[in-house]
């Protein structure tokens, strides 16, 4: 059966999203509203109206800025598009000798792919059936039966871990991570591979206390015997200067940070390579 769902971009010959070289497939919509969020037009579940001022050429023929259509210079774009799962898998399917020569694959990132389960699982499945290697970019925030629904067709895990504290957690991504934290477990005792995705904004999770705590749930994680890595994301800006560019739809706020001191994220590095996890810096 065929299943729809809307896609806000895709990215090929990616080589960060897991292994080898690999598609990435940008789902629209997630349910937190991360105040440090590098893809805010991935929020809102419906595609959405992006101005872009660097091309406009101020002639005035998009009027009210509502019809891309009439904007010559494409400073005026439609941002996510709805797509049935057979149309997704042609676009894959053009890139299977690819991933066949790298060990790459096919990742499902956002927003939250988790929040289309459907299409989501449609497309897993196919991608299970035509041998092609699948990884899932996701923040676990969803029903524990979604997140288990995924695993047997998911062969890798990105999974994120912002802040520990449930308070702090709810204030700047917008939801508890009491879920978020009972699905990484279960992912981990699943026996699939995963690795954790560390976003480090300075003043929010990159103190003592907080590094602490997260590094012992990843030790509590990682006894499971299936976790492939650390990957430490000090924070940047591009999704600030995304956000001023979406004009209709939901718009999350959004706070200026700052990236940690790069001796800070080396002492993170450090430790945890000392604990004999391996971290990387990016990815």
């Amino acid at each position: 059966m065929s299943v729809r769902g809307c896609i806000f971009d895709i990215k090929r010959y990616a080589i960060h999203d897991g292994p080898g070289i690999r598609l990435s497939l940008f789902f629209k919509g997630c349910p937190l509203s991360c105040q440090w969020c590098h893809n805010p037009e991935g929020i809102d579940p419906r595609p959405q109206l992006i101005f872009n001022k660097s091309r406009c050429l101020e002639c005035n023929a998009c009027e009210d800025r509502t019809i891309p259509g009439n904007c010559p210079a494409g400073a005026l774009e439609i941002c996510g598009k709805y797509m049935l799962t057979e149309e997704v898998m042609e676009i894959i399917l053009r890139e299977k000798l690819f991933f066949d020569r790298s060990g790459g694959g096919v990742t499902f990132t956002g927003g939250e792919p988790l929040a289309q389960p459907a299409f989501l699982a449609s497309l897993l499945s196919k991608c299970k059936e035509r041998g092609i290697h699948t990884a899932l970019d996701t923040s676990l925030y969803a029903s524990p039966r979604v997140v288990s629904e995924m695993i047997p067709n998911t062969d890798l895990f990105l999974a994120d871990l912002k802040i520990m504290n449930p308070a702090r957690h709810l204030k700047f991504t917008g939801v508890d991570n009491a879920v978020i934290h009972k699905n990484l477990r279960n992912v981990a005792q699943s026996g699939v591979s995963f690795i954790i995705r560390i976003p480090l904004i300075h003043g929010i999770n990159d103190n003592g206390s907080d590094i602490d705590e997260m590094i012992r749930f990843i030790i509590e994680l990682r006894s499971c015997g299936n976790l492939k890595g650390i990957h430490l994301l000090p924070y940047h800006s591009f999704g600030s200067d995304k956000q001023k560019r979406i004009i209709s739809g939901k718009v999350p706020f959004q706070k200026s940070f700052t990236t940690p001191a790069k001796e800070s994220t080396d002492s993170l590095l450090i430790k945890l390579q000392s604990l004999g996890i391996e971290t990387v810096i990016g990815g």
